[in-house]
């Protein structure tokens, strides 16, 4: 029974990657728009309107929020990994 259930939580750890993995995909190709938005924006002679820099703010606030969000995921995968395996 021990056996089983080890192997049940074994997938649940090896989903709760992939999930992470997934997100963090994403959350990766947002940055790289992000960072080019701001590239081209900085080559931008202009001035920056106050719209833009509206946008800036939220996007900065944004970025700060999803990086502790998976902060905070990989340490319940790291909890869930030390659980099962010491």
């Amino acid at each position: 029974m021990d056996d089983q259930k080890d192997r049940a939580e074994a997938a649940h750890l090896s989903l709760e990657l992939l999930r992470y993995y997934d997100e963090f995909t994403t959350f990766n190709e947002e940055c790289a728009f992000l960072c080019d938005a701001f590239a081209s924006l900085a080559a931008n002679n202009e001035c920056i309107d106050e719209y833009s820099i509206r946008g800036l703010e939220r996007h900065a606030h944004w970025l700060k929020g999803r990086v502790f969000e998976l902060k905070q995921s990989l340490n319940q995968i790291r909890e869930h990994y030390s659980k099962l395996y010491g």
